[in-house]
């Protein structure tokens, strides 16, 4: 598959974008967004599948997302492999992984190699061959095939929209079939991992994927006896209640968030808010028992999913980990404000 070497539909500038549409372009692919800002109701229309398949479906996120690059790299869409090159490593692909995908003689693992040849055979021939069939079947339930079906189908899509319209990758973005160097950019999303329209990540809880499972940290509390459990001394902080400025670190970048959390006995309660998106998100569950804090919180818009965070409160600092659900898990820290 051929790609534009030009720009043949223009990316809607961001301010003439409505504000839906401006905070799914800051969740990230930004450069997408706009362009598919030109055709509005199809935006709308698509977007709850991509949104679906990305956060909701039951395949996991690194299996996921290697299907994805593969698809990217067998329709030779550069913009669809650099966008999906962070999230595969969210997801829980390894970089190893990532550059084997481009290697004819990669060894994987046999359900791996079932997913990758069932991708391969779809992009060549519209068809899953009996063999690829019988291997994907003997671990996967009918959903899973179902939903494989339609990854592919909806990512052969997407590269052909994203070539013929010319939408360019953006500098310091991984080149097709190099993992690169995944760079921070201002349209990076809190949470999302997703790149392509109507595909930012609307997520709901899945269990997140060993190998980028971060163990919470623990750590010890101050051995004077006169300083209570979660408190620093001369900090002035007691427990998890405050105002916290916190750091979310992904690979596709750093984001910089504050939570306001309140606590009644072991209960938490509060919220999120994300400066860039503008947008707050209520915390639904939490608890904290005088060392370990943890809470669930849902993001309802621009996208649907669920995040956890799990940690330690010591005095005015927090260390611990954040699960966005079909993402990964990664690790998050931070201060207390006041």
């Amino acid at each position: 598959m051929a790609s534009a070497t030009t720009v043949r539909i223009p990316p809607l500038p961001l301010d003439e974008l409505d504000p839906e549409q401006r905070k799914l372009a800051k969740l990230g692919a930004d450069t997408v967004i706009q362009v598919l800002a030109r055709a509005p109701e199809l935006m709308k229309a698509s977007a709850p599948l991509g949104g679906f398949l990305l956060g909701q479906g039951v395949l996991h996120p690194r299996v996921r997302e290697l299907a994805i690059l593969r698809v990217a790299l067998r329709c030779k869409a550069p913009y669809e492999w650099a966008n999906h090159v962070p999230a595969a490593l969210a997801g829980g692909a390894t970089e190893a992984e990532i550059d084997r995908l481009s290697d004819p003689a990669g060894a994987w693992a046999a359900e791996d190699d079932a997913v990758l040849r069932a991708v391969d055979e779809l992009c060549a021939d519209a068809f899953v061959s009996d063999r690829t069939w019988a291997a994907l079947a003997a671990t996967r339930g009918h959903a899973e095939l179902i939903e494989l079906l339609f990854l592919v189908g909806f990512y052969r899509m997407m590269a052909g929209f994203l070539n013929s319209a010319g939408v360019a990758v953006k500098p310091g973005q991984p080149a097709l079939g190099e993992r690169g160097h995944v760079v921070s950019t201002a349209a990076t999303s809190t949470f999302a991992t997703s790149p392509t329209p109507g595909t930012v990540s609307t997520q709901t809880t899945t269990t997140p994927p060993t190998s980028t499972a971060m163990s919470t940290q623990t750590t010890t509390t101050s051995p004077t006896p006169t300083v209570p459990t979660g408190v620093r001394s001369g900090s002035g902080g007691v427990g998890a209640a405050g105002t916290w400025h916190v750091t979310f670190t992904h690979p596709a970048g750093s984001k910089d968030l504050v939570l306001e959390l309140a606590t009644d006995g072991g209960a938490v309660t509060g919220s999120i808010f994300d400066t860039q998106l503008e947008v707050t998100v209520p915390i639904v569950a939490g608890a904290f028992d005088g060392e370990h804090l943890d809470f669930r919180a849902q993001v309802t818009e621009p996208a649907r999913f669920d995040v956890s965070v799990a940690g330690v409160v010591e005095g005015d600092a927090f260390t611990g980990s954040v699960t966005v659900s079909g993402g990964g898990t990664f690790p998050v820290s931070g201060t207390r404000a006041g």
